[in-house]
């Protein structure tokens, strides 16, 4: 029969660290710390490239028919965050309200 050999330095090592989370840092296009607004933009030769403002983000196929439906998506995903941020502020100060 066979015995696995374990490594207790190693384990002992892993064991001794506590967990740290990872925080990203790749910034949203819905993140209202962006003054500018995102958009995406038709190119004649089928492709479309999502931009904030005059920089371009990122580019994709799609078709002169999907622009609109995903620019009205777009603003609608960064206006749900302004109005959650709104309402937020509302239900604390009715929670806290200041003397």
């Amino acid at each position: 029969m066979l015995r696995v050999l374990k490594n207790t330095a190693l384990s002992d090592q892993l064991a001794a660290k506590p967990s740290v989370p990872l925080r990203s840092f790749r910034p949203s296009l819905l993140d209202l710390r962006f003054t500018g607004d995102p958009w995406i933009v038709d190119h004649a030769d089928g492709a479309a490239s999502v931009r904030l403002d005059n920089y371009r983000v990122a580019q994709i196929q799609t078709t002169p028919f999907d622009l609109p439906s995903l620019n009205q998506l777009l603003f609608q995903l960064r206006q749900w965050q302004v109005r959650r941020r709104y309402y937020q502020l509302l239900r604390a100060r009715s929670l806290h309200p200041s003397k």
